[in-house]
């Protein structure tokens, strides 16, 4: 019943909006790439007094296209302007245009053209239509750069580019995931075309599940995010998908060292578009043929494949449709013969996503512009273990699942100038599935503790209103309040969002530094789903969980305050930015935990809290034929549970003091290119042996077999320990030719090119004086005595140098 009540108060705020008289004329449009007719986001549209819009004195007002390329700029007084646009990236765009009576509506779409920009074409300038708080603690990637760093395997990755980003960490040499200031994965808040995908890792972390080629572009907001955006503690990764080229017919085609993928688009008639894009590994045939080769039949076999679509449908001038959609899944089989066909022991697990989304697009008025979507997600994970065969078949199957069918509602409202205001609602049905089946009755008894059949309901909604108000050409702030409802516990919580952007100088060409602004930003966010993974290594059998009369929802406080400046007439990007984070009713295992392979249960989970702070250095240069970035992170994150470590707060494992980050490109011709990435982070927390004992007697009897002496081990605190540094450098070479009449790509990618061996973990190995490990990390003099049990440390290291080579085309 809130939420009823609220989403009528929603509902009216559009009709009121929608009502509003006209004062003075409104020039509003869209803004699209020529050719390809995707939307542009982020450009400045000003209105000028000149062609040029070169000075901030000819500047009269202005305003930035949002994600799906619309643009409005209100209260425009009768007379003869010029219409300046420009971003990077596209040659600005100029045009003549009229007001010609108090009340006139104009709508201009504007079609922009490419601009080379390592060749010049494109300047920045310090502009009083940029002012903006939308770009606190943001970072924003385009598709193509990251289709010019160093791949591992081949296949180019948003997730591993974002972890060179100041603030977002990766969980080691094998994972993917994002770390986001002292925050795991699962307080991430993934979308992909705004709907949320739970698990985004393919090969249990190696790769995210984003097919580069389908994506358009990459926003990612690491903390204090405004009021649009909720469900989740650390950091929205928001990612838009192509909507397929309205002019021609095309397409690419790339094989890597690990999967092929393709992706067509193209037009259908006049007013439809479309893109489709899959990939798939053929790890499996390669195995097959190794086999086949080595006359050693292999029991393992692995493949994902992903499949992303989008379909764009202008119905009018003011509504579009949009159809879009992703299905993804792994799959990992394992079979070992025993010692009869009966006896064959199998092994599948499998994982995948599904995700869907029904977007209208309407545009009620020059000032006013609405987008209502239908979502569905889907993300289930398998597990069939067993042996034998019919009556004597003897083994088990687990399967969960969490199922989500969303109803949203967002507008956003143009009053005036000096106000972006927007307000939306939605509201989405969770079911959470779990499930065990056992193949023979005394197994299936023993299962028992590991979970049980379970489907759980839950309602979760929220509406939210904020308003970007620009108080003067200096000051500007975005004031938002969330209220978020979640029907399991009768929760209904406030979320209240601030950010301020104070300019103290802008406009400045003529001197080094051309502009500077100092910003902050405060928000509550609450979190009414969980993940808890065991030693900070998440795999797909982990399983989300809601929130219940006992267990809470996680909840943290965010501050953030930097400045940001532009150097060389916009050439450079300078930023440093801190941060502080405190985070509520966070859940992990309890250490005597028995391992469960379904949610967990209240009994085995310890409740605590966790603070994390920092400060982010970032230099970035966006122009000329050399461009890329530095970033530096000091760091701390922490977590205290009362019933782990004592009580005493430790660090997790993903912890790191210091996180440096070079990347590159460079532009060496029109047919070469280079691209480079170096980082160095300090060594992961770990928890490790500090001492061992034994009990000589036992049971009154003197032992001398060091076998059975009873030897114990002294642990450090919980990951009291640090790992040696990570660092490696990573390099890509890149060709463009033509070959049978099209334009191809070919690529060497060489991971870890100065062989670093890099610690994934630290293992303890015991034996006697003559047969103990043979490599001791750190150790002092061993006793000789073949009754003494010597430990020595064994480093496992992942991955050396690899090199790889990739090859693509257009058509």
């Amino acid at each position: 019943m809130k939420f009823f009540k609220l989403s009528v108060l929603t509902a009216a705020l559009m009709l009121f909006a929608r009502l509003l008289p006209a004062q003075n004329g409104v020039i509003s449009g869209t803004v699209s790439e020529a050719g390809s007719g995707e939307a542009v986001i982020g450009v400045n549209v000003i209105l000028s007094k000149d062609e040029t819009a070169s000075s901030a004195s000819a500047i009269l007002r202005g305003a930035r296209t949002n994600k799906y390329g619309f643009y409005s700029i209100p209260t425009v007084p009768q007379g003869s302007y010029f219409l300046v646009v420009r971003g990077v990236g596209f040659k600005q765009f100029s045009k003549a245009i009229t007001i010609d009576k108090p009340d006139a509506a104009v709508k201009m779409n504007i079609a922009l053209k490419q601009a080379n920009v390592s060749a010049g074409e494109v300047t920045i300038t310090a502009e009083r239509e940029t002012k903006s708080v939308a770009n606190i603690s943001a970072v924003e990637l385009k598709a193509d750069m990251v289709r010019k760093l160093p791949t591992i395997g081949g296949e180019a990755d948003v997730f591993r580019m974002l972890q060179y980003m100041p603030g977002i960490k990766s969980g080691g040499e094998l994972s993917s995931g994002l770390y986001v200031r002292g925050g795991s994965p699962d307080q991430n808040l993934t979308l992909l075309d705004g709907v949320i995908v739970y698990n985004p890792s393919h090969l249990g972390g190696f790769l995210s599940v984003f097919n580069n080629d389908a994506i358009r572009d990459v926003r990612v907001i690491k903390g204090a995010f405004p009021a649009e955006y909720g469900g989740r503690l650390s950091s929205v990764i928001d990612l838009t998908m192509k909507e397929g080229s309205k002019e021609k017919f095309g397409g690419t085609v790339n094989l890597s060292l690990i999967a092929a993928r393709a992706t067509i688009e193209g037009p259908i008639g006049d007013d439809v578009s479309f893109m489709v894009s899959g990939r798939r590994t053929y790890l499996d045939p390669l195995l097959a043929l190794s086999s086949a080769i080595s006359g050693q039949q292999s029991s393992l076999n692995y493949y994902f494949y992903d499949l992303n679509a989008k379909l764009n449908y202008k119905i009018s001038d003011d509504d579009r449709l949009y159809v879009s959609g992703y299905f993804g899944n792994d799959v990992l089989t394992s079979s070992a013969a025993g010692a009869t066909a009966d006896q064959a022991l199998r092994f599948g697990i499998d994982w995948g996503n599904a995700t869907a989304n029904i977007r209208w697009a309407h545009t009620f008025s020059p000032t006013l512009f609405s987008n209502f979507s239908a979502i569905y997600t889907d993300y289930r994970t398998g597990i069939n273990i067993g042996f034998g065969t019919g009556d004597n078949e003897v083994g088990f199957t687990t399967f969960s699942q969490i199922r989500d069918f969303t109803l949203r509602g967002d507008a956003q409202y143009f009053p005036a100038t000096e106000h972006k205001v927007k307000f939306g609602f939605d509201a989405t049905f969770h079911r959470f599935t779990t499930l065990v089946e056992s193949k023979s009755l005394p197994f299936g008894q023993a299962l028992a503790a590991l979970g049980s059949n379970n489907t759980i309901d839950a309602l979760e909604a929220s509406i939210y209103a904020q308003d970007e108000w620009e108080i003067s050409e200096k000051f500007t702030t975005n004031i938002g309040l969330r209220m978020a409802y979640f029907q399991r516990g009768d929760r209904f919580l406030p979320e209240p969002r601030a950010s301020v952007s104070y300019s103290v100088f802008s406009g400045n060409t003529d001197s080094f530094v051309n502009d500077l602004s100092i910003k902050g930003a405060f928000a509550i966010a609450n979190q009414f789903l969980h993940l808890v993974i065991r030693n900070d290594v998440a795999l797909p059998t982990d399983t989300w969980f809601p929130a219940t009369n006992n267990i809470k929802p996680a909840n943290a406080i965010q501050y953030v305050l930097g400045a940001e400046t532009k150097l060389l007439n916009g050439e450079y990007t300078f930023s440093v930015e801190g941060y502080y984070k405190f985070m509520r009713n966070l859940y992990e295992f309890r250490d005597n935990a028995p391992f469960g392979l379904l949610a967990p249960t209240e009994s085995v989970l310890t409740e605590g809290v966790g603070d994390a702070y920092g400060v982010e250095f970032f230099l970035e240069k966006r122009m000329g034929a050399f461009t890329g970035w530095i970033g530096y992170t000091l760091s701390w994150a922490t977590r205290t549970f009362a019933e782990l470590n004592d009580g005493k707060p430790f660090f997790p494992r993903f912890d790191r003091r210091h996180d440096i980050s070079v990347v590159g490109t460079y532009k060496l011709s029109d047919v070469w290119e280079l691209g480079a990435t170096w980082t160095f982070a300090t060594g992961q927390a770990f928890t490790m042996p500090s001492a061992q004992y034994s009990f000589p007697t036992v049971g009154g009897i003197q032992q001398t077999n060091p076998l059975i002496q009873g030897v114990r081990v002294n642990y450090t605190e919980r990951n009291g320990f640090r790992l040696p540094d990570f660092h490696k450098l990573d390099v890509n070479i890149t060709h463009y030719f033509t070959w049978f009449g099209l334009p191809f790509n070919a690529a060497l990618s060489v991971y870890n090119a100065y062989n670093r061996q890099n610690p994934f973990q630290w293992v303890v190995r015991y034996g006697t004086a003559t047969n103990a490990a043979p490599i001791p990390v750190g150790e002092g003099p061993r006793a000789n005595s073949a009754n003494i049990l010597v430990p020595s440390v064994q480093q496992t290291a992942l991955f050396g140098i690899i090199p790889t080579l990739s090859i693509g085309f257009k058509f």
